[in-house]
């Protein structure tokens, strides 16, 4: 009993709060009045039957069920008014006895079970509470009317709903329509079982729940006000209210032209009272009817109007349409002023001009300077709203299409390459290092460059091409009638090359270079989002290629994609997952043939993806900035497992971890570093940190500052793949590096290509007067051991002695060396 009256007491307090927030959203609107009353004719039918579970016998019980027959007999009577009005079929109210044929079945009802009521002995005491059992010997109708009342009305508000969901070709409307149809049907269903058909058979006795059940569409409506706006079109929904104290006059009609609004300034001026104009057709103000079309087309004109007293009156209208969400229109906005003096004065001046040309010359002569006055004011009216349309439609600062114009001309092109089978060209264009060049000359020669690339762009094209700014430093450009992949890649060579030309600012030649993404239609995409992403996504493999280049969209390209967005899902949480694991390879001393040190290497194990190579993850760690914790993940288990060898006595060599860009521009990797070390308890002399030259290049005093700190420390730190990069002797000579790494690809040049070996003879001499150690990676062969230690190399790391194992594998080696000594 408890949980069923707690429900109906629920049900009350909610249809209650539905009533008060809707009627407060808009107290004016009719639909939203209907809703409250009906809201709050629910909850005391919600709270009569609260009362009645809540009494302690049947007299009770029966006196509270007699009370809440007022309120279930009128409920359906106002919810199909509701969805009359609703659904448009307000017409029908309007006619002679409409209300009452309407509300008559209420009115029976409540005749029928108010005034002659059944007896306590009807009531039966459940474990949900009090159930009402209805008696037999009443008749037909007393028994049945009720239950044909309800069924036939819902049956009409589900019709109406229907109709109105099938016929509304406004996909807001029509969402309205389904959510309150499904939820409503739901209501007929539930009820029809529970509050009909199970009082009729008697089986099983239970008391009615149809006030709970009815919430079910209650919410739907409230959620169709929330969600979609249900109510009507008035100004508050569009930010509007401050136009009403305007002088000139504002109407808002719906998107059927009919008047929905108007401000005090427009009443003024048409010389009616409100009521007499809303709900009227907008054409009942004009002296000539005209389409409502001509309203829709952001047009201003001339045009009279009819006032109250049949006075004619001249006026300078503008419109507008408001569109929702989805595109549909939701209605027209008309702003107008009185411009019957200006015509009357511009009459007036010519009737004098004819009458007194030569006799009042002058004053003539003012009077025209005063109507030119008055129609440049007209004119600059109309001039103001063209460019607030070129602001919406082109890019402020080039004046170029902005995206939006692009995206409209794209579809219409798209649409009409559909009809001709002809295909499109979609180009993507993204300046390279444009950052650069903003920070070192400032945004005002950033813009001035912008306008000078979007002028050589301009030039480039061909009339019927259209070039767009994106936004920043990039630019869309729409190829029409391409014939193939060629065509494409040769306008798009054509403008790489244009592009490379010099742009002199302040009489300095300045040189940029850009990297351009294409796709066609119908190829790559037959809608433009997908076209324009999948041109984005050339662009950044051109990037990645070296920057200066133009890469045409492909099926690999897509799939690399899809591939690197499923390695980028499954890199985050692989440390919690436990997947990362090193893998260390030795490095060899070769004059004692020993092991002096290894380098720690990543290796990620997937469940799914299995072993994932370091070269096709460590450039997704770094975009992401997973590179910051999974660095430091290698670096805390690279010295924990350094000290623990060197506690069991398996070896006492330092252990050298790879420091990316990303690590080095954070700038609490020196603090991480002394945490580690300390946490891990290995002496600083036993680590090595690998750095890349590209490093140097990027902050360079703030990294040789924190070189110098790890340095002083006592941690090594060594050059790797040197030569590959930006190699400056002036950093080399200022960093405080212990050693140099010659790179893998040096080394696989060893008594194949002389020039390889110019460059390692080069470097170990570069080291050795730099009082630096030379290390080579990727040693396999004994002809790179020997031409190595002949040239002075120090150390050597590779497949010849020992690939990366895992630290069990390193302990095995190490016992085995040990052994054997």
């Amino acid at each position: 009993m408890a949980i069923l009256t707690i429900l109906y007491f629920l049900c009350g307090i909610t249809y209650v709060s539905l009533g008060i927030i809707t009627f407060l959203n808009d107290s004016k609107n009719e639909l939203n009045k209907l809703f409250s009353v009906m809201a709050i004719n629910l909850a005391l039918w919600s709270f009569m039957f609260f009362l009645m579970n809540c009494s302690r016998n049947a007299k009770a019980a029966s006196d509270f069920h007699l009370y809440s027959a007022f309120f279930w007999s009128i409920f359906y009577c106002i919810f199909l008014n509701f969805i009359i009005i609703l659904t448009n079929k307000g017409a029908f109210l309007k006619k002679k006895f409409a209300y009452i044929i309407l509300y008559l079945p209420a009115i029976i009802s409540i005749y029928l079970y108010v005034f002659h009521t059944e007896t306590s002995q009807n009531f039966v005491e459940t474990n949900l509470g009090w159930a009402y059992i209805s008696s037999k010997n009443k008749g037909f109708i007393w028994s049945n009317f009720f239950n044909i009342y309800w069924f036939s009305y819902m049956i009409s508000v589900i019709s109406l709903l229907f109709k109105w969901w099938r016929n509304s070709k406004i996909v807001r409307e029509r969402k309205q329509a389904k959510l309150i149809l499904v939820t409503t049907f739901i209501v007929v269903v539930a009820g029809g079982i529970t509050d009909s058909l199970i009082p009729m058979i008697r089986r099983p006795v239970m008391p009615s729940i149809g006030i709970i059940i009815i919430v079910i569409p209650v919410i739907g409506v409230w959620y169709s006000i929330k969600k979609y706006k249900l109510m009507d079109l008035n100004p508050e929904n569009f930010a509007l209210e401050v136009l009403k104290i305007m002088s000139e006059g504002l109407i808002i009609a719906n998107h059927e032209g009919i008047i929905k609004d108007i401000n005090k300034g427009a009443l003024e001026l048409l010389r009616y009272d409100k009521s007499m104009i809303i709900n009227k057709p907008i054409n009942y103000l004009f002296t000539d009817k005209i389409e409502l079309s001509k309203l829709t087309n952001c047009s201003s004109f001339e045009i009279e109007v009819l006032q109250s007293n049949n006075n004619k009156l001249s006026i300078l209208l503008s419109s507008s349409v408001l569109k929702d969400e989805w595109g549909d229109s939701l209605g027209i906005v008309c702003i107008f002023q009185d411009i019957s003096e200006i015509k009357h004065v511009q009459q007036k001046l010519k009737k004098s001009y004819d009458e007194l040309e030569i006799k009042v010359g002058e004053r003539t002569r003012e009077l025209s300077s005063s109507n030119e006055e008055l129609e440049c004011e007209i004119s600059s009216r109309i001039d103001m709203e063209f460019k607030i349309k070129k602001l919406a439609y082109y890019d402020f600062l080039t004046g170029l299409p902005n995206r939006t114009l692009f995206i409209d001309r794209l579809n219409q092109e798209i649409f009409n390459a559909a009809l001709s089978k002809s295909f499109l060209g979609v180009l993507f264009l993204d300046l390279d290092s444009f950052k650069r060049i903003n920070d070192t000359m400032g945004h005002a020669k950033g813009d001035e460059l912008l306008k000078m690339v979007s002028k050589r762009l301009i030039n480039t094209m061909l009339e019927s091409d259209t070039v767009c700014r994106v936004g920043g430093d990039e630019f869309l450009i729409l190829i029409q009638n391409i014939k193939n992949n060629e065509e494409i890649k040769t306008v798009s060579e054509k403008i790489l090359t244009d592009l490379k030309k010099p742009f002199i600012i302040d009489n300095t030649d300045l040189y940029i270079t850009t990297s351009i993404g294409g796709s066609i239609y119908p190829i790559d995409g037959s809608d433009v989002e997908t076209l324009i992403k999948n041109a984005d996504i050339a662009m950044y493999k051109a990037k990645e290629k070296g920057r200066n280049k133009f890469e045409l969209c492909t099926e690999i390209i897509k799939e690399s994609l899809v591939e690197e967005m499923k390695l980028t899902k499954s890199l985050f949480g692989a440390i919690e997952r436990n997947e990362l694991e090193l893998f260390y390879q030795p490095q060899i001393s070769l004059i004692t043939g020993k092991i002096i040190g290894l380098e720690a290497l990543i290796r990620w194990n997937n469940t799914e993806l299995g072993m994932v190579n370091p070269i096709d993850f460590i450039h997704i760690a770094e975009k992401t900035g997973l590179i910051l914790p999974i660095g430091e993940w290698v670096l805390k288990t690279a010295c924990r497992q350094n000290k623990k060898w060197q506690e069991a006595g398996i070896l006492n060599v330092p252990i050298a971890v790879n420091i990316s860009v990303n690590q080095f521009q954070n700038t609490k990797i020196i603090e991480d570093i002394i945490t580690i070390l300390k946490e891990t308890g290995l002496d600083p002399n036993d680590l090595e940190i690998e750095i890349t030259e590209n490093i140097i290049m990027k902050e360079t005093e703030y990294i040789i500052e924190s070189l110098k700190q790890l340095k002083q420390l006592g941690v090594k730190i060594a050059i790797d793949d040197f030569g590959t990069e930006y190699s400056s002797l002036n950093y080399i000579k200022q960093l405080p590096v212990d050693k140099i790494k010659i790179d893998i690809s040096f080394v696989r040049g060893i008594n194949i290509n002389n020039k390889d070996e110019a460059i390692i003879k080069v470097i170990i001499a570069l080291a050795k007067n730099l009082e630096l150690k030379v290390i080579a990676e990727g040693v396999e062969t004994k002809e790179q051991i020997e031409f190595l230690k002949k040239e002075g190399c120090d150390e050597i790391q590779g497949y010849y002695y020992y690939k990366p194992i895992p630290a069990k594998k390193i302990e095995e080696l190490m016992k085995k060396i040990n052994k054997s000594q």
